[in-house]
């Protein structure tokens, strides 16, 4: 009986729940602004189909009501003109030069000059305005999508009574970072300078570099809440169409509902998401980004983020870095050589010194697998696992040392990892031959340039590891063939991943493991430029003085 009491109690409040009405906020002085319980969907979808009307009030109205009333939402009032003519100057704080809304308000103002207006003809305050007396650049406002995207990127709005459109002056003003030379792709001898998060300061990095007409770049607004601005840069005549076209087909099909960073647009564009390799290539250099261009590579550019995106990518690019082409010829290939060096050995080091001590000590020399045998008494774990402890401690002090603040993460980095090893050692846990093998691996990743590149070895360490626990070299040799299918098998946007090596191609080939002469880069690699393969004239090398001078004939000797 009380369960069947305590049944009809909780209908009964269920009901006079139901039929309670939703708190009524939308009058009294203590409740805020009205409640408005549209969601994001309905918002937006009203948002863009409201019209600008002749009437100034009901357009602050409008704009008070979609905006909330925001705290940095300024509304200038004023008259326009001998005529006195209402008008409105609206802008988001932060994002404006003050001295240009204060120009503008000066210039609306202004009661010396002749509108022309007669009677109730108030519209023709719009014209005159725009005409005579506004100089920075304007675009025009006929709904309230078109006025608040101007007002969000930093632009100025005025409105008329009486005009159902409205002039967008561009102020833009904000706080910009000083353009400085990037943290992670430091050079010795090169530009100093590096992206910053302005759309349009990037852009103009690149136009000081190649000041050609034929450098174009298209806009595009990416996220239905965001409205990133996405700029695509390419050489016109150079890229090719068919990569352009798959490149804007891949943009416009992004829906998605804000853009904050440019790893969100690779996520979406790249060819092999699930792939541990990446074949979009990101940097914060301008140098870079303008010689990618010049080969017919396209650049993408997200507003609000230095990281500049370039696509097709190639392997060979990942292991390259400016200072291969600012030293001389002899320097330039033996740092690039070195580096590839280093990048398979971070790859492969551990699980060949797990290989050989498993299954192949005959190829150390006998002292050398003694001494290492008896550094290994009474450690308790197998080498495999000695070094994949000793792995996994140093990444976790990698990524301890990137989160701390930087003036304290690298010091923690290094002093944990040596009295990490250290104690490691004294506590008879893991070898001395574990902690150099691990130390030297580290060192070597060290040397990739692509920070992307270098945590893909890192990751392909421990399967290598595994295998050359489980079967020696041949575990090893599987691993790399496997590896080596996957990278030919890669593609971006279309292009072999693995190019020049696989396809071969013989003229691409002498940048790549070398670095080639400047005057010896004659064509730009086959698979890009194809529709300008010449690059520069042939024959441009250094000459002896007077090599270049005609003998004179005996005739003319004897004249």
């Amino acid at each position: 009986m009380k369960m069947l009491l305590y049944f009809f109690l909780t209908l009964s409040s269920l009901a006079s729940w139901k039929k309670k009405k939703r708190p009524d906020c939308s009058k009294g002085k203590d409740h805020g602004p009205p409640v408005d319980y549209r969601d994001i969907s309905e918002r937006e979808a009203a948002f863009k189909k409201t019209p600008l009307v002749a009437s100034l009030e009901a357009n602050l109205r409008k704009i008070t009501e979609l905006t909330g009333s925001s705290y940095d939402l300024n509304i200038r009032r004023c008259l326009a003109g001998p005529e006195k003519v209402h008008a409105a100057v609206v802008f988001l704080d932060g994002l404006v030069n003050k001295e240009s809304i204060d120009d503008l308000l000066r210039i609306v103002n202004l009661e010396t000059f002749k509108t022309g207006i007669e009677g109730v003809e108030q519209k023709e305050i719009y014209d005159t305005v725009k005409r005579r007396l506004i100089t920075t650049d304007l675009r025009e406002a006929e709904n309230m999508e078109d006025l608040y995207d101007g007002i969000s990127l930093g632009d100025t709005v005025l409105i008329f009574d009486g005009t159902a459109r409205a002039i967008l002056c561009e102020t833009r003003g904000w706080n910009l970072r000083a353009i400085n030379e990037p943290e992670a792709e430091t050079v010795i001898r090169g530009p100093r300078e590096g992206f910053i998060e302005s759309l349009r300061v990037n852009t103009s990095l690149i136009r000081r570099r190649i000041r050609s007409p034929n450098l174009w770049l298209e806009s595009v607004n990416i996220g239905s809440l965001s409205k990133t601005e996405v700029v695509i840069a390419y050489i016109k005549g150079l890229a090719g169409e068919g990569l352009l076209g798959e490149l804007r087909s891949r943009l416009e099909r992004i829906q998605i509902d804000g853009v904050l960073e440019s790893g969100l647009i690779e996520e979406f564009i790249r060819d092999a998401p699930y792939s541990l390799f990446p074949t979009v290539l990101r940097t914060e250099r301008p140098d870079i980004v303008a010689s990618s261009l010049l080969e017919g590579r396209i650049a993408i550019f997200t507003n609000g983020t230095p990281f500049v995106l370039l696509v097709p990518g190639e392997f060979a690019m990942f292991l390259q870095a400016p200072d291969d082409y600012n030293e001389v010829f002899p320097i330039g290939s033996f740092i690039r050589t070195l580096r590839i060096f280093s990048f398979l050995m971070s790859i492969f080091l551990p699980g060949l010194y797990v290989a050989i001590l498993n299954y192949h000590p005959e190829l150390l020399p006998t002292v050398l697998i003694l001494t290492v045998q008896a550094t290994r008494e009474g450690v308790p774990f197998p080498v495999a696992a000695e070094v994949v402890i000793m792995e996994l401690a140093f990444e976790i002090l990698r990524e301890a040392g990137l989160r701390l603040p930087r003036a304290i993460g690298p010091a923690i980095s290094i002093v944990g990892a040596l009295i990490l090893g250290e104690a490691a050692i004294r506590a008879g846990l893991v070898s001395p031959g574990v902690v150099i093998i691990v130390a030297l691996t580290a060192i070597a990743s060290f040397s990739t340039p692509v920070f992307s590149l270098s945590i893909s070895a890192r990751m392909l360490r421990f399967l290598i590891v595994i295998l050359g626990a489980t079967f020696g070299f041949l575990g090893i040799q599987v691993g790399f063939l496997l590896m080596l299918v996957h990278l030919l098998s890669l593609r971006s946007f279309g292009y072999p991943f693995m190019a020049p090596y696989g396809p071969f191609i013989w003229g691409d080939m002498k940048d790549n493991i070398i670095r080639n002469l400047w005057w010896k880069m004659v064509k730009r690699p086959r698979l890009l430029g194809y529709r300008e393969p010449q690059r520069q004239p042939a024959g441009q090398g250094p000459r002896l003085p007077g090599s270049d001078i005609k003998p004179k004939s005996n005739k003319s000797e004897g004249r």
